[in-house]
């Protein structure tokens, strides 16, 4: 007895056609059906409506249902994928919503753009996983048997990283045959045809009716619907069909995010050709709106099941192996030199003959050249896709999106990396979407790919910490090369006249592969006045060294209201990305700062060793270098939020925290007086942002951007000097001191050069 297992059998209404079909077979009416989903209520729908269609059918079929993939792959020869990792909410949504935020419109996003990249990077491992399930326990050579979309993607990944006997399997072919037969007015049964390329981008290389060449009757069919003022039918793959000389399988509005000709063209290219944005969104909202009302009717046991057979291939293949009675089936299958001028080893839809000897697909040869390269621009997204998921490496998630034809049309390189950033910290924050390994700041290249030894400086805790003359510091070395390394390195400090202890030239030694990490500390001998750089020195050309930088305090001047309503807006960058962002207000007694911390993963730690972006405050008497610091530490705790002085909470001031999914508002206020300051003075207001958890891809802040599990923070610095007596802002660059705003006022403005 042969046993058929569905992974995702929660798709229901897809679950029962499969298993109507199954079961519609003689052959197959005594096998075992397992049944398994992560949704138990779902689960429970599609296993009473199982047992409804065995008895209505009156088979001797088996049903079983689980929510353990281990045991639902335990002795299968079949397995069946119908998943959506992370569903329709959050992922999906996501999907079009942050793209939406950046200018990309979509329509479907589950196949090609940065939707379907997304979509392919969650489901990959997923399906991986079932993959490797069965092969270890399921029955001996298991063929899985996919209808997860983005298809193409999760069946090359699939196959680079299991080689289980595999087909991806969809409706496109058959369907378009359909739809081709009704265009051109003839019986279905007399349509011959000839289909290859990749999953929704394959072609009729050749469309007959009677054995002769039909795409005449097609052509005449496209002149009548373009010439009908009120038919939208089918306009995109018309227009490609008149540019190509061949039909493409799948729908217009997955056609056109495929390629570059008509959304991002405007509103009069979406409406001329019937575009329907979004489409996928609504078809899921429509989905969800009248699932209740099918789930009862589905249920209902006085009525009968509705038995009848789809267009779906997954029984017929199950079929022809087990019987050895051949078949013919559109499936997507590994390149081996199947289509000679698309990429080798890529996933390709082909006939396929099925059989007890498996799956054996049609050489193709090569396809017209014009077919080829519209198609080679989507495989360049999708090899850069499979590459981030096998390899781990997240530079190619965004070059894939890079390569994609519709959205290299909207967006800049620099609004591509930040779109990425944003869907990358998304997925992972709402639990779909693994880590990738490290990658360069500012470049997306990832440490392996440079091969050398890579050596960054990072602060243990906060260096200088409540004005203290000494820092502490390591030195990370993280040996990505495939030999043994061995050299000495100097560190050398800029900025202030400082020592290094235990020495300024530190010997790093690491077997291949290998990462250390070496203490030292510095004691300054002065303030630091401008920016602090702690530069690594090291003499080999095996070695990439990133500095550390404190960087220069930029000052500008804040008037004094007697409300402290007019507030000076503050914004805090970090290599171009945007930290916090808010203003400062001050009255005669009181200081108040309002600031959203862009923090996607703020978890409290030990006592000043927190995790998430936090906030050093420092208050100082400008009227003298010499002048004591009073230095305050913000907790971003949202539930006990609060400033604490000298180790102690401040009773002259108070912290709110208000948390949301981007990171967290603060709200911190300090009386001045209490902050021992003179109130005829201007004094220096300094805040050092220790950012972290921002995700852990280089365009954003955390961690060096390494992205490593322990706690670790960077600096950002910035200083108001506030002139407590007269009206008067003026803000300078912090690169170039450069005056950027002034706004005048009754009397000179007292200034500070930091």
């Amino acid at each position: 007895m042969v046993k058929i297992t569905l992974i995702g059998a929660g798709s229901v209404i897809f679950a029962k056609n499969l298993i109507c079909d199954i079961l519609q077979f003689p052959a197959l009416s005594d096998c075992t059906i397992c049944l398994m989903d992560i949704d138990p209520v779902r689960l429970a729908t599609i296993e009473n409506l199982a047992h409804r269609i065995v008895a209505q059918l009156g088979v001797k079929a088996k049903i079983e249902a689980t929510l353990d993939l281990r045991k639902a792959c335990k002795d299968a020869k079949f397995v069946l994928t119908t998943i959506q990792v992370g569903g329709y909410k959050p992922s999906t949504v996501v999907d079009f919503e942050i793209p939406a935020r950046y200018g990309v419109r979509q329509t479907i996003a589950d196949t090609l753009g940065v939707g379907g990249v997304f979509r392919a990077l969650r489901s990959i491992p997923e399906l991986v996983k079932v993959a490797r399930t069965v092969q270890e326990v399921g029955a001996s050579d298991p063929v899985l048997l996919n209808y997860t979309n983005p298809m193409a993607m999760n069946m090359w990944g699939v196959d680079r990283m299991t080689g289980i006997d595999s087909v991806g399997l969809c409706h496109s072919v058959q369907g378009t045959s359909r739809q081709l037969a009704t265009y051109c007015g003839v019986d279905y049964k007399d349509v011959g045809y000839l289909v290859a390329g990749i999953n929704h981008m394959a072609f009729f290389l050749k469309f007959e009716y009677k054995g002769k060449d039909a795409y005449p009757l097609l052509f005449r069919a496209f002149r009548e619907l373009e010439n009908s003022a009120t038919s939208d039918v089918d306009r995109v793959r018309f227009e490609m069909m008149r540019r190509l000389g061949y039909f493409v399988t799948e729908s217009s509005e997955h056609q056109s995010e495929y390629n570059p000709y008509f959304i991002h063209h405007g509103n009069e290219i979406i409406k001329k050709y019937g575009i329907p944005l979004n489409e996928y969104i609504r078809r899921c909202e429509t989905q969800l709106a009248i699932w209740s009302n099918m789930e009862l009717d589905l249920l209902d046991t006085q009525k009968p099941v509705t038995i009848s057979r789809s267009v779906e291939y997954g029984s017929t293949i199950i079929h022809s192996f087990v019987t050895g009675q051949p078949s013919v089936i559109y499936g997507n299958v590994p390149n081996n030199g199947l289509i000679t001028n698309l990429t080798e080893g890529c996933s390709v839809e082909v006939p396929c003959l099925i059989d007890r000897q498996g799956i054996q697909p049609t050489h193709i040869g090569n396809l017209p050249p014009q077919l080829a390269a519209l198609i080679r621009t989507n495989l360049n997204v999708q090899e850069l896709t499979v590459e981030a998921a096998v390899t781990g490496r997240r530079d190619y998630i965004y070059q894939a999106v890079m390569a994609d034809p519709h959205t290299s049309t909207v967006l800049t390189l620099d609004k591509i990396w930040s779109m990425c950033d944003e869907m990358i910290e998304t997925h992972q924050k709402d639990g779909f979407l693994g880590e990738f390994k490290p990658v360069l700041r500012n470049t997306g290249k990832p440490l392996s790919a440079v091969s050398r030894v890579f050596l960054s400086v990072e602060p243990d805790g906060m260096p200088f910490f409540k004005n203290s003359k000494k820092g502490s510091f390591c030195l990370v070395a993280e040996n990505e090369t495939g030999t043994a390394f061995c050299d000495e390195v100097e560190i050398e400090i800029a900025g202030v006249s400082a020592t290094v202890a235990p020495s300024s030239k530190l010997l790093v030694k690491l077997a291949a592969g290998e990462s250390a990490r070496i203490p030292f500390t510095i004691e300054r001998q002065a303030e630091i006045e401008g920016s602090l750089e702690i530069s690594i020195l090291s003499p080999s050309q095996q070695t990439l060294e990133r500095d550390f930088h404190l960087y220069k305090r930029c000052e500008i001047t804040v008037p004094v209201t007697t409300s402290g309503e007019e507030s000076q807006p503050v914004e805090v960058t970090w290599s171009s990305n945007k930290v916090a962002e808010g203003g400062i207000s001050l009255t005669r007694e009181e200081l108040t700062i309002d600031l959203q911390v862009n923090d996607t993963d703020l978890k409290l730690g030990e006592k000043y060793l927190w995790e998430g972006s936090a906030v050093e405050i420092g208050l100082k008497d400008a009227s003298s270098w010499n002048s004591p610091l009073v230095t305050l530490v913000v907790l971003p705790d949202p539930v006990t939020p609060q400033i604490l002085f000298n180790d102690a909470p401040f009773d002259g001031g108070s912290a709110q925290v208000f948390q949301d999914a981007s990171g967290y508002r603060l709200i911190v206020k300090v009386n001045l007086k209490k902050a021992h300051l003179k109130e005829s003075t201007p004094f220096l207001f300094d805040m050092i942002f220790h950012v972290h958890a921002l995700g852990t891809a280089h365009g954003n802040v955390r961690a060096f951007w390494q992205g490593a599990a322990q706690w670790k923070f960077d600096q950002s610095r910035f200083a108001l000097m506030i002139p407590r007596t007269e009206p008067r802002v003026r803000l300078l660059n912090p690169e170039d001191n450069t005056l950027l705003m002034s706004v005048p006022g009754d009397e000179p403005c007292v200034t500070l050069n930091a």
